[in-house]
């Protein structure tokens, strides 16, 4: 694959997303939760994977090992996301109802600007799918395997994060508090932090394609956003308000995203 055929391409899928998100858009605001972007976020690379493998004269092995490592990573975050959205609904997302009321009469067309800059984002961090479901060569190379197996490995931690942090919010007597418990004893982000190993395993698997190396942008992209703009940031935010000093002890003893051992409170 050249970087011509891989940037038509792109422009393509380009405007299938932008089309798919400007119908979900009407459809949120018919529902009155933005919060369906998010499901529709997860699931997207799945279906990504899913339409170049059946379009695309890749090496059949290999499109399989793309949606082994993909699919159950993508559809299950997405799955553990539309089960929170139904759970809440009516009540919007907490993130997305305060941009709400701070845009006030913009909102409308701010939140469709979100929703495209979701669908650009989309885009840009497709290549690693779409080079390694165009990928003919023959046999199948072991970073590939290796890839995969980093990327079904994440779907594991970030899937037991998820589920630890279901269960302790399902008791009455957590209400309020802070998960410390599990994987969350080790990090204040699991997920987030497995969400990123994932991303790393899919660059590995597709590095040996070619233009493989060119998308290692993906998983520092990733990382960037999860550390600095939409992931940590916005929720600790968030858990500050509703936990206050309970989660600013939380946030002295234990790592913010790649985990490690408890560090004693400050005094």
């Amino acid at each position: 694959m050249t970087f011509a055929e891989l940037a038509i391409k792109e422009l393509i899928l380009l405007g299938v997303v932008l089309a798919s998100l400007t119908g979900l858009f009407l459809f949120s605001k018919a529902i009155k939760n933005a919060g369906i972007i998010d499901v529709f976020w997860a699931a997207s690379f799945g279906l990504i994977s899913i339409a170049f493998a059946i379009i695309s004269q890749g090496l059949p092995e290999r499109k399989i090992l793309l949606l082994i490592a993909v699919l159950p990573w993508s559809f299950r975050l997405a799955y553990h996301l539309f089960r929170r959205i139904a759970r809440e609904h009516p009540h919007e997302d907490s993130r997305y109802a305060a941009l709400r009321s701070e845009w006030g009469e913009r909102a409308d067309i701010m939140m469709y600007l979100v929703f495209l800059f979701q669908g650009a984002l989309i885009t840009i961090l497709s290549p690693p799918f779409i080079v390694a479901a165009s990928d003919a060569y023959s046999p199948l190379r072991l970073v590939e395997i290796v890839g995969a197996a980093i990327c079904l490995a994440g779907t594991i931690g970030e899937s037991i994060a998820d589920e630890q942090l279901r269960r302790f919010k399902l008791l009455p007597e957590n209400r309020g508090k802070v998960c410390s418990q599990g994987l969350w004893n080790y990090s204040r982000h699991p997920n987030y932090f497995f969400e990123f190993v994932v991303w790393v395993g899919i660059f590995i698997m597709a590095s040996g394609s070619p233009l493989g190396l060119y998308t290692a942008y993906c998983p520092l992209l990733m990382l960037f956003f999860l550390t600095k703009m939409t992931g940590i940031k916005i929720t600790e935010e968030q858990s500050l308000k509703s936990r206050g000093d309970e989660y600013r002890q939380y946030q002295q003893t234990t790592s913010a995203f790649f985990p490690w051992f408890k560090k004693p409170p400050r005094r």
